[in-house]
């Protein structure tokens, strides 16, 4: 039995999840609690081909309830708080244990995605404890809470969201190991990250938001026939492609990510299409995710200097996993 001063960790389970990147990029959600995609979504999971990438979190049974965060200790603090999940789903596991839920998460190296890569970490930790077996779309949605693109990490590999009038749901459409030969280069800018909540707040508003949503249908429909054939330089040309209609509506709706420098490097990308096959990904964050095939990242790489990124090469990943249990 283990003792590190947060409880004695006779019941516990440390689990491990992984950031995400979109596909189709997402704008626009339900509202600050349930955080419900407003439009079809897709993403991928990642981690570090050289470098520990990921989200590795520990829940257990204690009697008293608390919570760190790297390190820091964390309060309740509001509606994206890991305490809501663990509290719903106590009444899952066994009732005769009085004792309450607490946890230790931490962050590895994450680029973008790390809030995806917790939330999923969490629900596969209340899943491992439970001794019923959960609701899938449910055990989502709650994970929402935390995080709106969630289903992503916890489904793990090419994953696409899709949203009806009350309800989104997440499914995998193409397992890791189907991007074996491929690789991408995260490059990290030095700008600051555009708060999510400003980007959902602000495209909603956009006179031509309802056609982003149309286009979300169509790119999905495109993107499930793309994962059928296993055409993998065909997803991440639709990635680019809606990586440019992205952020024409954001920057049309007063956010924007892309600085000068990041538009200097991806015009270079643009001119290195003619040499080898490449495309590339800009979410929310100051980075920008090359997609090449495997050899070609040398060819990226050594760009850092001159365009001033921090280049880190990765892979796609698969859904969390159970580190260690105790139940």
């Amino acid at each position: 039995m283990q003792d590190t001063g947060e409880g004695r960790w006779d019941r516990y389970v440390s689990t491990v999840a992984y950031p995400t990147i979109g596909i189709i990029l997402l704008g626009g959600i339900s509202d600050k609690i349930r955080r419900r995609p407003l439009h079809n979504s897709a993403g991928i999971a990642y981690t570090g081909i050289e470098d520990k990438i990921d989200v590795e979190t520990s829940v257990f049974f204690s009697e008293t309830e608390t919570g760190k965060v790297n390190g820091e200790e964390v309060k309740d603090n509001g509606d994206r708080s890991p305490f809501r999940i663990l509290r719903k789903y106590r009444e899952y596991m066994n009732e005769r244990d009085p004792r309450k839920l607490s946890f230790i998460s931490s962050n590895y190296g994450i680029l973008s995605g790390s809030s995806d890569a917790a939330a999923a970490s969490f629900g596969k930790a209340v899943e491992a404890l439970s001794e019923t077996k959960l609701d899938s779309e449910a055990l989502e949605a709650d994970m929402r809470m935390i995080s709106e693109s969630a289903g992503r990490s916890y489904r793990g590999g090419l994953t696409i969201t899709e949203t009806t009038s009350d309800k989104a749901v997440t499914r995998t459409l193409l397992e890791a190991r189907y991007f074996h030969g491929y690789e991408l280069v995260g490059c990290k800018f030095s700008s600051t990250r555009n708060p999510s909540d400003r980007i959902h707040e602000n495209v909603v508003k956009n006179p031509a938001y309802g056609k982003r949503i149309e286009s979300t249908v169509k790119k999905s429909t495109a993107l499930v026939n793309l994962a059928d054939g296993k055409d993998i330089e065909g997803i991440f040309d639709l990635a680019g492609e809606d990586t440019q209609e992205y952020h024409r509506l954001l920057e049309s709706s007063g956010v924007f990510v892309i600085t000068d420098e990041m538009r200097k490097f991806t015009t270079y990308l643009d001119s290195l299409k003619k040499e080898f096959w490449l495309n590339y990904i800009i979410t929310g964050g100051s980075n920008v995710f090359v997609a090449l095939r495997e050899g070609d990242a040398r060819s990226i790489t050594s760009l850092s200097q001159r365009f001033g990124f921090s280049p880190v090469r990765l892979k796609v990943a698969g859904p969390p996993v159970i580190r260690s249990i105790r139940n």
